[in-house]
């Protein structure tokens, strides 16, 4: 699905810059990531607007959070680790994937990937105006005495998307060191 995207975003790049807002369309999009969707605007002091969030983002969390910030939705270490995730990919406006594990009440633990992609104003600034991203979910990897491992992300060269190697970068991050 984060491939899927990926390629989607590469595509809609014009002349090696990164894609400007008017050429994102969600609708435009493979129908099946589209409950797995987010789509972000900074707004200032680390703060983001969700625009779009996807309904199995939104089944996950139990409540609709579009059009609500971070400030409003989300508290403590758990929103400094989600704005820091937007604020870094709009300030190096490069991709971002991040993987973590997280506890759910019906299914334990899970596997949370998670790509976010820059997508500048529709002026040709280069500035970022929203971050485009999606959510994947599988099973939490096995770690011996039942810790929860460790956080990674990595920011990813825009031409990475573009050359195929993306696939690599994943694979790459989630083999044990």
């Amino acid at each position: 699905m984060l491939l899927n995207l990926a390629a989607y975003w590469a595509g809609k790049r014009s002349g090696g810059r990164l894609p400007p807002r008017r050429a994102i369309d969600p609708l435009d999009m493979p129908r099946r990531l589209l409950p797995f969707l987010t789509l972000a605007e900074p707004v200032g002091d680390g703060v983001v607007r969700f625009r779009l969030i996807g309904t199995e983002l939104t089944q996950r969390a139990g409540r609709d959070d579009t059009g609500k910030t971070s400030a409003e939705t989300l508290s403590g270490s758990y929103r400094d680790y989600i704005e820091s995730l937007y604020a870094t990919v709009a300030a190096e406006a490069r991709p971002l994937y991040v993987e973590t594990v997280q506890a759910w009440p019906e299914e334990g633990m899970s596997r949370i990937r998670r790509l976010l992609l820059p997508v500048t104003r529709d002026d040709l600034s280069g500035d970022v105006a929203f971050v485009l991203g999606a959510q994947s979910f599988g099973p939490a990897p096995e770690t011996p005495g039942r810790q929860r491992p460790p956080m990674q992300q990595q920011l990813i060269a825009v031409e990475a998307l573009e050359k195929g190697v993306l696939q690599a970068t994943f694979r790459g991050l989630l083999d044990p060191p």
